[in-house]
């Protein structure tokens, strides 16, 4: 069928929808592809990898499963800001992340943990 209709169509029908096309293309190559351009993705993944990590570990005390209530110990403020200065003294002294083995990592978990405060003062 497409064959029949391509024969059906004249070539400056054909032409132009070609150029469209190109234009389109051209169009969606110049726009950013990253919804956040001031942050960085590998940062963002190593983020992800935290969370990852605490639903693997927490479960059901997960901070998503939570629903922006502060109703155990680890999901207090001075908790969470404790565990986030704990990550950055590690990255400050040299020590890899525990679970993950990488200084980046370290750096993702306080980033995080900043992250989950955000998310559990909004409750607030």
């Amino acid at each position: 069928m497409g064959a029949a209709f391509n024969n059906l169509m004249e070539e400056e029908t054909k032409e132009f929808l070609a150029k469209m096309c190109c234009k389109l293309m051209d169009e969606l190559a110049v726009k950013p592809s990253r919804q956040y351009e001031f942050l960085d993705e590998d940062f963002l993944e190593l983020m992800n990898d935290i969370g990852r990590l605490g639903h693997e570990k927490f479960g059901a005390d997960a901070f998503e499963i939570a629903g922006g209530k502060r109703r155990i110990a680890r999901h207090q403020k001075e908790e969470i800001l404790r565990h986030a200065r704990q990550h950055l003294a590690a990255y400050e002294q040299g020590i890899r992340h525990t679970r993950l083995n990488t200084m980046g990592h370290q750096l993702a978990a306080a980033a995080f943990n900043s992250m989950l405060e955000f998310y559990f003062s909004q409750g607030e």
